[in-house]
């Protein structure tokens, strides 16, 4: 009797030990698992602010058209066959935007508008000849402002996403020609137009979440609003003569931009 109560006892014994062995071992797996690693997401709106240098690979302003009284100032030099009107300035804005990300792509759409110093004068003297008395011709196609209307897509590395963009573009762009000759008499003519040009842009970028809820970005854009022709006159002294120049109003540009996302940038992973 003692020897089966004994043996009761260590089995016993042995089967809390174990039963508490598997319970603290049970435990410690829970206790080792990592909390759930959180995910950033693009997805949401946005809005900031962008700043950037415009610049054109080639000049503008060719002479396309000119009635006969002009032949002798073409041929001579003494109105140029080309301007070399030249894009080159600063501008700054703002910019709205949504994104969608689906595992590591994105999609999104962005508007944007900003005010604009783009375009220089360019000058072109003729000390006179072949019959034409001097003159002084420049040529000017300024862009005053420029928005877009785009589309993005790109792929997403945790808080950095690289992207391709593109859709419309518009501005507002100024243009002037003028032929000067001396004396005045001689021809004093110019002309200008002003209206609000419709394209298209597109480029890529680079933006990276750099804090909570905020981003900078890098950015490349080719913008073309198209060409338009200015003609220039002398209603003094020649009233039926006139000459047309053609400009095309094309720029590359490259800007930084700093965005507030709107909402959080962290969703926690489930497993």
């Amino acid at each position: 009797m003692k020897r089966y109560f004994g043996w009761a006892f260590a089995t016993a014994s042995l089967l809390s030990i174990a039963t508490m062995g598997a319970a603290s071992a049970a435990d410690m797996a829970v206790k080792a698992l990592p909390p759930p690693a959180p995910i950033y997401s693009w997805t949401g709106w946005y809005a900031g602010v962008n700043g950037g240098w415009a610049f054109d690979t080639t000049s503008t302003g060719s002479l396309v058209a000119f009635t006969p009284p002009f032949t002798g100032a073409v041929t001579a030099g003494g109105t140029p066959s080309f301007l070399g009107a030249k894009h080159e300035g600063g501008f700054g804005g703002g910019q709205v935007g949504y994104n969608w990300q689906m595992a590591n792509w994105l999609v999104g759409v962005e508007t944007d508008i900003q005010g604009a110093d783009i375009g220089r004068t360019s000058t072109v003297i003729f000390p006179g000849g072949g019959g034409i008395v001097p003159s002084v011709s420049t040529g000017r196609d300024h862009i005053d402002w420029f928005g877009t209307l785009r589309g993005r897509v790109g792929v997403t590395t945790g808080p950095v996403l690289f992207y391709a963009t593109g859709g419309l573009a518009y501005g507002g762009v100024r243009t002037s020609v003028t032929n000067l000759f001396t004396p005045a008499t001689s021809g004093n003519f110019a002309g200008s137009d002003s209206s609000t040009r419709v394209g298209w842009a597109a480029g890529a970028g680079v933006e990276w979440g750099f804090a909570p809820n905020w981003t900078v970005r890098g950015e490349y854009l080719h913008v073309d609003l198209g060409r338009s022709n200015v003609t220039m006159f002398d209603p003094v002294n020649f009233p039926t003569d006139s000459a047309t120049y053609r400009f095309n109003h094309v720029v590359d540009a490259v800007r930084v931009g700093v965005n507030y996302r709107f909402g959080s940038t962290a969703v926690v992973a489930k497993y």
